[in-house]
């Protein structure tokens, strides 16, 4: 589709205000609406309304031999995940040749209606928490001055801990709303102590409704290893923009790296300063390689081009240089791409910072 093409479209589309339309017409135009397809943004994408548009399992329509179904914990937390970074969850569902629904689709929408039944406040209406970063044990939406926290992994002292300053004025479980939880303030923020057992398998939700502006406690930076080291990893950046993924494995890595725009950042705590070297531990194929990129930290920038790994999997460490570092509590480690090449930048696993003598 070229500019051209799309811009005949474009002329008719702007005589019906109401209307919405997305990037895919093509042509360079963005439409009012932004639809990433088969993943979801590590932070939605902000300030633009966006869906995330995904298959039931891995087809898109209907095809009979495709029994690979997406389980109900997945969905749901698919949704949970999308509400929580302002998205709607675009669901697909194809009927058979006959017109009907198929069995696992049906069972599949039916247990997500039960779930929403109980804790359908928590997505309806709601918009993205004002964090910084992802809770580890689940996600949070908003409405008003109440958070909504959907726990995935239940703590097993009975203690969930957000990094809020704030108090409560009430806590309470969405499945057993008649059943008050206790709060405290700590140094590491707000606990709310919960019961043994998790009301749902699939994601518990608090309703916490809290007194003043939300008062977030940024958590400290990355420490210093025992020698001094600092091994930054790609499954605890930051991930600013909306179409870099962190994708999962053994050792994960950050991937889908098409746009300058996309950069990733870690914070770091520098308790023992001096002299580092920095290297990168990155995959690349033989078509994409040529991108230039930037590591800045502390005022200080070492660059790089990414060369050829031979494949998407297939890794390598390169040193990148040497930088002065001064002590710092929470200093940002950030990496950008300068020049994007022919096709994807990297597959990013690590930064490592290692003191040296010289």
């Amino acid at each position: 589709m070229t500019p051209e093409l799309a811009k005949q479209f474009v002329d008719i589309l702007k005589q019906h205000p109401k209307l919405i339309w997305n990037e895919r017409l093509g042509g360079g135009f963005q439409g009012n609406l932004r639809t990433p397809e088969g993943r979801i943004p590590a932070n939605g994408i902000p300030g633009e309304d966006w869906e995330t548009c995904m298959t039931m399992n891995d087809t898109w329509g209907y095809k009979k031999n495709d029994h690979s179904w997406k389980s109900l914990e997945t969905i749901v937390r698919n949704l949970i995940d999308i509400a929580s970074k302002g998205g709607n969850y675009l669901l697909n569902v194809g009927p058979t040749e006959e017109g009907r629904i198929p069995g696992p689709s049906v069972e599949r929408l039916a247990e997500v209606g039960k779930w929403l039944k109980v804790n359908g406040e928590a997505i309806y209406g709601t918009t993205p928490a004002p964090f910084k970063t992802q809770p580890s044990w689940g996600r949070i939406t908003r409405k008003g001055d109440t958070l909504y926290l959907h726990v995935f992994n239940w703590p097993h002292d009975g203690k969930l801990i957000l990094a809020i300053s704030n108090t409560s004025s009430q806590a309470r479980l969405l499945a057993a709303p008649n059943a008050r939880l206790s709060t405290a303030s700590t140094a590491q923020g707000l606990e709310i102590k919960l019961p043994s057992q998790a009301p749902d398998r699939v994601a518990s939700v608090i309703a916490l409704s809290l007194r003043g502006p939300i008062q977030e406690i940024l958590p400290p930076g990355i420490p210093q290893a025992a020698d001094g080291s600092l091994q930054l990893k790609a499954a605890i950046a930051e991930i600013i923009g909306d179409r870099l993924t962190l994708e999962p494995g053994n050792e994960p890595n950050i991937g889908y790296w098409s746009t300058t725009n996309d950069y990733v950042e870690w914070a770091v705590a520098i308790t023992r300063p001096g002299i580092f070297e920095a290297t990168i531990t990155y995959a690349c194929n033989d078509r994409d390689a040529g991108s230039e990129f930037a590591l800045a930290v502390g005022g200080q920038t070492v660059k790089g081009t990414v060369g050829s790994t031979g494949a998407w999997i297939n890794y390598r460490t390169v040193t990148l240089g040497k930088l002065s570092l001064g002590k710092g509590s929470r200093l940002p480690v950030t990496l950008k791409t300068t020049r994007k090449g022919t096709g994807n930048v990297m597959n990013l696993r690590s930064i490592t910072l290692t003191p040296t003598t010289r």
